[in-house]
């Protein structure tokens, strides 16, 4: 199994109307990719100094769920309408995790 994990920093200009649009069009995703196993995402809680401001964490059975993931087109299209607009910067990382993990 695979979790993919991603952290954005928003521009300064960035609202709380706009990270609500970014929630609302993720909160979609689950219902239209049968290959997210587990979704989960939100802003930060500001615990920590210097933390991004908003992640998402995904759980796939394989690279090639991964890739029917990132390219699903309404994936595609909330990249590109919602998140795109209000990123400063962006990391992503995935993490091999057996399977009995809970996660």
């Amino acid at each position: 199994m695979i979790l993919h994990l991603v952290t954005f920093s928003w521009r300064p200009d960035v609202t709380n109307d706009d990270v609500a649009g970014v929630i609302e069009g993720l909160s979609s995703l689950p219902d239209q990719i049968p290959e997210l196993l587990s979704y989960r995402f939100g802003p930060d809680l500001g615990l920590r100094e210097g933390n991004a401001d908003f992640a998402v964490a995904a759980v796939l059975d394989s690279s090639e769920s991964l890739t029917a993931y990132l390219d699903h087109p309404e994936h595609v299209r909330i990249v590109q309408a919602f998140l795109a607009p209000l990123i400063a910067s962006r990391q992503a990382v995935q993490l091999e995790i057996p399977p009995d993990s809970g996660l």
